[in-house]
């Protein structure tokens, strides 16, 4: 088995964050521990980012003004096509819709390769890899991703 590392993180200062915790209290989303995430690919990380879409950037770049929560490896079969994948992700959109609407369309399938929300994207690289575990899940979340089983 190869692997796959998801870094966790949170950001220092996220009013968006803060007011979905606000506007969510009893909710999944204001119990998680982190709200965004990004794929390590070598010495850069791939992310899906509210301000750039999808990009790979150096970690240290990646990492400016966040608080890592975590970062964990995720046993794959294939690590090298889930990579080789999310590359080619690299450029598009990020998926507002995923973001705000987490509440609202719990039944959209995240797995459209259109846009990209940091959670969704996650999930799908590991999906590419050979982790089929998210087919019955209408959204991704990080609590969905860290929930799982390394």
């Amino acid at each position: 088995m190869q692997s796959i590392t998801i870094i966790y993180t949170k950001r220092r200062f996220n009013p968006i964050s803060w007011l979905i915790r606000w506007a969510l209290p009893r909710s999944r989303f204001s119990l998680a521990l982190a709200s965004h995430c990004m794929i390590v690919d070598g010495d850069h990380c791939i992310e899906a980012s509210m301000l750039h879409g999808v990009r790979r950037v150096p970690m240290d770049i990646a990492l400016a003004g966040q608080v890592t929560v975590i970062a964990v490896d995720y046993s794959v079969p294939d690590a090298d096509a889930g990579l080789d994948w999310l590359r080619s992700q690299v450029g598009q959109p990020y998926d507002w819709r995923g973001a705000f609407g987490l509440a609202l369309d719990v039944d959209r399938d995240w797995q459209e390769e259109t846009d990209w929300f940091c959670f969704e994207l996650a999930a799908c690289t590991l999906e590419r890899a050979g982790r089929a575990i998210f087919a019955d899940t209408g959204h991704i979340t990080g609590s969905v991703l860290m929930a799982i089983k390394l």
